[in-house]
């Protein structure tokens, strides 16, 4: 199985730099204090696995020359990991037949609802996207590859990471119970949300999203969905070993 995972997008739901903010890290000139809305790309023996259609997707699309998806996996129904769901329509002049998408029972329910107008029944007019849903909670299978839902809690709300193979993607989230962990052991790379230093109550911080990833013994620690206060070059000195800070663009290997 080979897989390269690249970050789309590294940033929480606001993006970064914030509207109308004008502290230091949204009115920095680095590159990696720029971050789209939290997304990612699964290629796996050249299939492309996209997790959530990010407020951002069509500039992403853009910046990395994605033109081909072969699936879609939603995390949970938040705007910034839906709201880009208009721009599959694109992809679909690249792939014949429809996108299949997968999410939770809950988040495929809410999807369908909230995107009436490209599940409903009625089709006249306009050009949406052509999508299939299915609800899963158990591993299943996207061309031979076996995706393994992982349930988290993200504050009050009940939310999805995936697993595939060695690679495991955590994002919005605030707790992992006991079930889930067991599902992700033996991982190599864990890619997590990590908002901001301090505590939250929807989201890991980083010291919290680090500890996870140290007790499942992951070989390397990405952290994602980064606020406004987390200055890349000053907080990646304060990293440990095996750590690293999420860039949009960034490619991983496997």
């Amino acid at each position: 199985m080979n897989i390269k995972v690249t970050i789309l997008g590294s940033g929480t739901s606001t993006g970064v730099p914030v509207i109308g903010c004008d502290c230091a890290v949204c009115k920095s000139d680095s590159a990696a204090n720029k971050r789209t809305r939290s997304s990612v790309l699964i290629t796996v023996d050249g299939k492309n696995i996209l997790i959530d259609t990010s407020t951002d997707l069509r500039a992403q699309s853009i910046c990395n020359n994605l033109k081909i998806l072969d699936a879609v996996l939603y995390t949970h129904t938040h705007a910034d990991h839906t709201h880009g769901i208009d721009d599959l329509r694109s992809f679909n002049m690249h792939k014949e037949g429809p996108i299949p998408c997968y999410g939770s029972p809950e988040t495929i329910e809410r999807i369908t609802e909230a995107f009436d107008y490209i599940f409903a029944g009625n089709k006249k007019g306009g050009w949406r996207p052509n999508l299939t849903v299915t609800s899963v909670s158990a591993p299943f299978e996207i061309s031979g590859t076996v995706v393994t839902p992982v349930p988290a809690r993200h504050g009050a709300n009940s939310v999805y990471g995936y697993r595939i193979g060695p690679l495991a993607y955590l994002t919005d989230c605030s707790g992992v119970p006991s079930e889930s962990m067991e599902l992700l052991q033996g991982i190599e790379l864990l890619i997590i949300g990590a908002l901001r230093k301090e505590p939250h109550p929807s989201h890991f911080s980083i010291t919290e999203a680090i500890e996870l990833g140290k007790t499942l013994n992951a070989g390397k620690i990405v952290l994602t969905h980064l606020g406004h206060k987390i200055d890349h070059s000053e907080c990646s000195k304060e990293l440990p070993e095996g750590v690293m800070l999420a860039t949009d663009g960034l490619v991983l290997e496997l």
